[in-house]
């Protein structure tokens, strides 16, 4: 009788058996021959993506399913390596770190500290680490909600920052008496979500109804769906979640993930919840709350109104075809296909099929009805011209994304569309619009995005090589970019433009060709502020910092910020840092990203010693005397007290002839009614230059230095060698510590002016579109 080897077997029996296989069994499998030791085993891309997803419930990436060695890697990192950042607003402690209440506010100090200063700290510009999170076990997946961002864990926990519902009031109990009801406190240290007595808390130990699979944070309120089929729904985090129930709606609960009746997925809109139910459609229902008296014993909560979006309900289970009606199943599949994904707006739900369509309805709720419009498609391509061959891929859609009154539709072909509301709306109402349905933004085009994060005024792309790039607006420089900033420098580095009336800050039409890169390197924020405070020669910079930083014409800031961009990318290939013991992935990878509001964050996968060699790397002994004078005045900044750098006061009236005086303020009011003139037209306004006769008298010195004394050093505080970006700590300085300000020569023609030779660009001057951020 003739034997049979593993390798006689058909590759789609072998593809059937990997799944059942933990990885240390499929690598060794693999491994055993060279006929199994192929890129098309080993990188097999459902064996790895659904071990990572069952293993610690990492969210599925459509964009990305295929990509077999990416999901390899995350399996190995995300162990060990995830870590949550955030930045943006911190009001009620919804970034969990950094955070300064009303009384703190009032006692602050040290002496000197003024309030704006310590009222900046709730502005966090940079990402910062999440605080607490280290007995919270492997982190999958995070999400900002309104006033709030919340985790889930490996083990299907979900804990939460902030507060859920910043509007809400709460009732105060002392001693079983009811009080005046309250805000809700914001949690500044990550809280567990709690469910009803008799439940067991996932944090404590598994419990399948509890244990969360997928979960999804609302402007007020966030949603779950346990292991075992249950929808859960919170509105405060001093408050046990509600089991959602259905009047009208059948849901298999505690069943096999399969058939009639199964919820496939929740998502918590603006106002709405929702969720997608097997054979049903897509429901939608207000958000639940507890009442002011009602006891957290009864754990769940019937919901009487909901609503059904029509042509929702065709789902291709198990190989057998399903519908929300008897005889429609064929019917659906050809002219709708199988919803895929869904994001529920402010005033419409928006869902991508499986066969490649996108289509918006629009949300009736009040009083007196409750319902959904029937579903329009969505065209893809508009205004096509003879000449223009458009490819099926370009018009066939993969994945659908959006909060609020964004969104963003991928393509087969790599595009990402992005639009909002109003023109869903003027299309809804069959209104004649001459403005285009979508705007493709260069940056975010063939960039191989995974995901498009939206806050308020700004957003997020995650593009699959673990990078962040932002664009929008930051309301009242709140850092929501996550660039730097706070209306100072370093965010005009980067390429912010702030406005003199409110502070907002928007970023310059150059950042839409390539985008603006998130940083989470520590090097970095001090190379952009040695940059920021003039370089080695701040006084052969002046007259470009002043181009750069403080012009009207937009050109050289925005090219300036290009080229900043292009020499922070591929941090770790620049100082020759990449071995053979990297996987790629590089020193931060971001898994992924979120955004509401105004504040955002990332889940980033750390390789630590790679980061510390990029650290190492970066810096050198200090040689006193080497290299250019410490004594040079700076004409560009200082910092504050708290460290955080800011522009510094002019010089004293009273050191000033009175000529001079009345010069600067003439001046100074001048620019400012300037920028105020542009604000009121409607144009573009921009941060005006200092005012004639400003020159901050700061130097670099330190004293630790021989020779060097406090006095003519100026080593006061707020004026060290370290608060410029030149140095770490005493005895080490940066390898930049002797660069100079940029010099270029902008794309116009035009030459920057200085003694220094010209830069060149790293990765090459782009073409810019300075029509993509409008």
């Amino acid at each position: 009788m003739a034997t049979t080897s593993i390798l006689d077997l058909p590759i789609d029996i072998l593809l059937l058996i990997f799944p059942y296989l933990d990885a240390l069994s499929f690598l060794s499998l693999t491994a055993t021959c060279k006929a199994l030791h192929r890129p098309e085993f080993i990188h097999d891309h459902q064996y790895w993506s659904l071990l990572v997803r069952k293993t610690f419930r990492v969210p599925n990436q459509p964009v990305i399913q295929n990509d077999g060695q990416r999901w390899q890697k995350l399996f190995k990192r995300l162990a060990t390596q995830s870590k949550i950042y955030t930045w943006g607003n911190n009001e009620k402690a919804c970034l969990g770190h950094s955070y300064l209440s009303p009384e703190a506010i009032q006692n602050a100090g040290p002496p000197g500290l003024s309030r704006a200063n310590v009222l900046r700290r709730r502005h966090i510009s940079w990402p910062a680490e999440m605080l607490g999170t280290e007995e919270m076990g492997v982190i999958s997946d995070l999400q900002c909600g309104g006033w709030s961002t919340s985790m889930l864990t490996s083990k299907g926990a979900l804990y939460t920052v902030g507060v859920v519902d910043g509007l809400q009031l709460t009732p105060r109990r002392h001693m079983g008496q009811p009080r005046p009801p309250h805000e809700q406190s914001g949690m500044m240290a990550p809280t567990p979500l709690r469910y009803p007595p008799g439940f067991v808390q996932p944090h404590l130990r598994y419990y399948p109804a509890t244990a969360v699979k997928q979960f999804s944070s609302g402007r007020a309120h966030i949603l779950a769906l346990s292991d075992s089929g249950w929808i859960w729904s919170w509105q405060n985090l001093e408050h046990a979640a509600l089991h959602v129930k259905f009047l009208s709606h059948d849901t298999l609960e505690n069943g096999n993930g399969n058939g009639r009746g199964t919820i496939v997925k929740v998502v918590a809109g603006w106002n709405k919840s929702a969720a997608l139910i097997e054979a049903t459609g897509i429901v939608l229902w207000e958000p639940l709350q507890r009442g002011l008296g009602e006891a957290e014993i009864e754990d769940a909560a019937l919901i009487l109104e909901s609503a059904v979006v029509p042509k929702t309900g065709f789902r291709c289970s198990g190989g057998k075809s399903t519908s929300d009606g008897a005889g429609q199943g064929t019917d659906l599949e050809d002219a709708v296909g199988e919803v895929l994904n869904f994001v529920v707006l402010e005033e419409v739900v928006l869902f991508n099929t499986s066969s490649g369509k996108v289509f918006v309805a629009q949300i009736f709720w009040s009083d007196s009805e409750q319902r959904v419009g029937e579903p329009l498609e969505l065209a893809l391509q508009e205004q096509q011209s003879e000449d223009d061959q458009t490819t099926e891929d370009a018009t066939f859609a993969t994945d659908v994304q959006g909060s609020f009154h964004s969104f963003a539709i991928f393509t087969q072909a790599g595009e990402v569309l992005t639009s909002d509301q109003d023109h869903l709306m003027t299309l809804l109402r069959n209104e004649q619009s001459a403005r285009p349905m979508f705007r493709r933004i260069p940056a975010l085009q063939h960039k191989d995005v995974i995901s498009v994060a939206f806050g308020d005024y700004h957003f997020h792309a995650l593009h699959s090589s673990g990078y962040i790039t932002s664009y929008g607006t930051e309301p009242g420089a709140c850092g929501a970019l996550g660039l730097g900033g706070h209306g100072d420098p370093e965010g005009r580095l980067r390429g912010i433009r702030y406005q003199a009336f409110g502070g907002d800050g928007r970023l310059v039409p150059h950042a839409y060709s390539e985008g603006r890169r998130v940083w989470f390197e520590e090097e970095k924020r001090q190379w952009i502020k040695f940059l920021t405070a003039g370089g080695v020669d701040p006084a052969e910079a002046a007259e470009r910092m002043r181009a750069a930083l403080g012009s009207p014409e937009v050109r050289c800031q925005g090219e300036v910020s290009e080229w900043i961009e292009q020499q922070g990318r591929d941090w770790e290939s620049k100082f020759g840092v990449r071995g053979g013991d990297d996987d790629g992935l590089g020193a931060y990878f971001a898994l992924s990203v979120t955004a509401a509001g105004w504040h955002s964050g990332a889940l980033v996968l750390v390789n630590e010693d790679l980061a510390l060699k990029v650290k190492n790397a970066c810096e050198i002994p200090d040689r006193p005397n080497e290299g250019t004078d410490e004594s040079v005045e700076d004409n560009t900044g200082g910092t504050s007290d708290n460290g955080s750098d800011t522009a510094p006061a002019p010089p004293s009236p009273s050191t000033q002839s009175p000529q001079i005086q009345q010069q600067t303020w003439a001046s100074s009011l001048l620019l400012l009614a300037l920028d105020y003139g542009r604000w009121f037209l409607g144009i573009a306004p921009y941060n005006a230059p200092p005012p004639a006769g400003y020159r901050p008298q700061t130097t670099r010195g330190d004293p630790a230095r021989p020779g060097a004394t406090a006095e003519s050093s100026g080593f006061q505080r707020g004026t060290h060698a370290r608060d410029f970006g030149q140095s770490p700590r005493a005895g080490v300085r940066y390898v930049w510590a002797n660069e100079q300000f940029p010099r270029l020569k902008l794309s116009d023609g035009t030459e920057m002016p200085g003694a220094v030779p010209f830069d060149t660009w790293r990765y090459g001057r782009p073409e810019f579109d300075l029509d993509a951020g409008v």
